[in-house]
């Protein structure tokens, strides 16, 4: 193939012309040159592919990291709090795994709260007793020993069948929890969240309600305090509670909960919260 310059009513064009005559002797002729012209085309086709499987592949592996994968990456760059929040979605999600409630355990070791700590490596230790996590958890709790008594008798008070205490949220008072030992995690309302600053990292949690299955945002409250006993890093979901009075702003479930033994007397009016030996 050669190049070959022609004129139309003065205007320059170029077509091209077949011709063996024009291909220089050192490129071996026409077929020749189409032959490493295909060669490089059909490399270029490749390289093209390589890279563009590389470009689809890192986005599609980083969406379909889970919670708990998304935990490790935080923690392992030191960032406890966001490693936290996402090792307790994990475990909502699989609560029987002892890698993920050894995770969360030492999280909540390292950001210093060594009563939750204390409460997710005695899971441990319930779970699966012979295991490696349960070898580590046996020497964490030994290190941190454990706290001296302390009791807390709060008067409570009985609205139908529901138990309300007051409660602080980050040491300012927000209104009455209702108790509920079977709620996973303590609740409080959008409004409370909002006025407070209080935001998830972007973890969710799925929640039973009377009109069903929904997905709740899932949030980490820096201190709860209900009657002096103070519980930090609790994990809680923002959610409004149907059919209550304004200064309801939430239940105290769990979350906060198991980190004291609890018992309810009904006779006298008092929650009694225990930690410690």
């Amino acid at each position: 193939m050669c190049l070959r310059a022609s004129a139309v009513e003065g205007i320059g064009r170029f077509t091209w012309k077949d011709s063996d005559a024009m291909v220089p002797a050192w490129w071996g002729g026409k077929k020749t040159v189409m032959g490493q012209a295909l060669r490089w085309r059909g490399w270029l086709l490749l390289i093209l592919a390589g890279v563009a499987g590389l470009l689809l592949a890192w986005p599609m592996s980083t969406a379909h990291a889970g919670a708990f994968e998304e935990g490790v990456d935080f923690f392992q760059g030191g960032h406890y709090r966001w490693a936290l929040e996402k090792f307790i979605e994990a475990v909502d999600q699989a609560p029987w795994d002892p890698e993920r409630q050894w995770y969360l355990a030492e999280a909540y070791r390292l950001l210093g709260d060594n009563a939750a700590a204390g409460q997710a490596y005695r899971r441990i230790l319930q779970m699966t007793p012979q295991s490696p996590q349960a070898m580590a958890a046996r020497r964490a709790l030994d290190a941190l020993g454990e706290p001296s008594l302390t009791t807390f008798r709060i008067p409570f008070q009985k609205r139908g069948a529901s138990v309300l205490l007051p409660g602080k949220l980050n040491n300012q008072l927000i209104g009455y929890f209702i108790l509920d030992t079977g709620a996973t995690f303590t609740s409080v309302s959008r409004t409370v969240a909002d006025s407070l600053g209080v935001a998830s990292g972007g973890s969710t949690v799925r929640l039973s309600t009377a009109s069903g299955a929904i997905q709740v945002p899932l949030a980490l409250l820096d201190e709860v305090e209900v009657g002096g006993a103070v519980a930090s890093h609790v994990a809680a979901v923002i959610h409004d509670l149907p059919n209550v009075t304004p200064n309801v702003v939430g239940l105290l479930g769990l979350s906060f909960l198991e980190r004291f033994r609890v018992n309810l007397d009904l006779t006298s009016g008092v929650l009694v919260l225990e930690s410690g030996d």
